[in-house]
């Protein structure tokens, strides 16, 4: 009897010395069930466990001469000459319509201005990529044709880029003239059509580090014309949302 009780004492401790013991031989296992570490790859995008990758340094085609990232609205003093000569400070919206592959879709519109036409509130709609900004004519089938293969639609023009543009006509001969001048920290864009006495013009300036400065739009003889100056006083979130 003696001999059967030692046997049973030895075996509860050796149970219970198994039971307190690590269980080694789950290392393994675990190891496969830590929260994978984030990996970095020749592009500098961060990669997940689950191969998805997630760019850490997003494209965001910032052009020095257009309006800085986060800006959706600014002052501009005013000057309108419609049915009455209006004088007033205007707000101008940077509306952002859509962030495509190579470059950012924007329409520039001002608040509603009384005695001025609401097809005149819209300055247009602007393709901005890091070198360059076209001006879009902003038909339905143009829009759909940017947005679906960012092939540039027939009719566009470059507003603002490094280089000056010349215009293909001579000064005075009839027709739609468009150039760009560079003048130091300024883009000039110009274009007017000459074809009548009363054609339209229409003129971007655009400076670096600020966005579109000054804009004039209107008929000869200075009909239905407006004009827009940024106002300087402008500050950083005072306007901004």
């Amino acid at each position: 009897m003696k001999n059967i009780s030692i046997i049973i004492v030895l075996g509860i401790v050796l149970v219970s010395g198994c039971a307190k013991s690590p269980n080694y031989s789950n290392q393994g296992s675990n190891a496969n069930n830590v929260q994978p570490s984030i990996q970095t790859n020749s592009n500098n995008n961060q990669v997940d466990g689950s191969n998805n990758t997630k760019n850490t340094n997003e494209e965001t085609f910032g052009n020095s001469f257009f309006f800085k990232s986060g800006v959706s609205q600014l002052k501009y003093k005013g000057q309108f000459l419609f049915d009455d000569i209006v004088e007033k400070d205007v707000i101008l919206k940077i509306n952002v319509v859509d962030n495509l592959k190579y470059g950012k879709l924007y329409e520039l519109k001002l608040d509603p201005i009384e005695s001025v036409p609401n097809e005149r509130l819209s300055l247009g709609y602007f393709y901005v990529q890091k070198d360059k900004v076209y001006k879009i004519e902003p038909t339905k089938d143009n829009l759909i044709k940017l947005k679906s293969s960012e092939e540039m639609p027939s009719g566009s023009v470059i507003v603002c880029q490094e280089q000056e543009i010349k215009d293909t006509l001579s000064k005075n001969k009839p027709g739609w003239h468009h150039y760009l001048e560079v003048n130091g920290d300024k883009r000039e864009y110009h274009s007017f059509n000459n074809q009548v006495s009363t054609g339209y013009y229409e003129s971007f300036i655009w400076e670096s580090s600020k966005g579109l400065i000054n804009y004039k739009s209107g008929y000869g003889a200075e009909r239905d014309s407006m004009e827009l100056q940024l106002d300087n006083n402008n500050k950083h979130g005072e306007l901004f949302q």
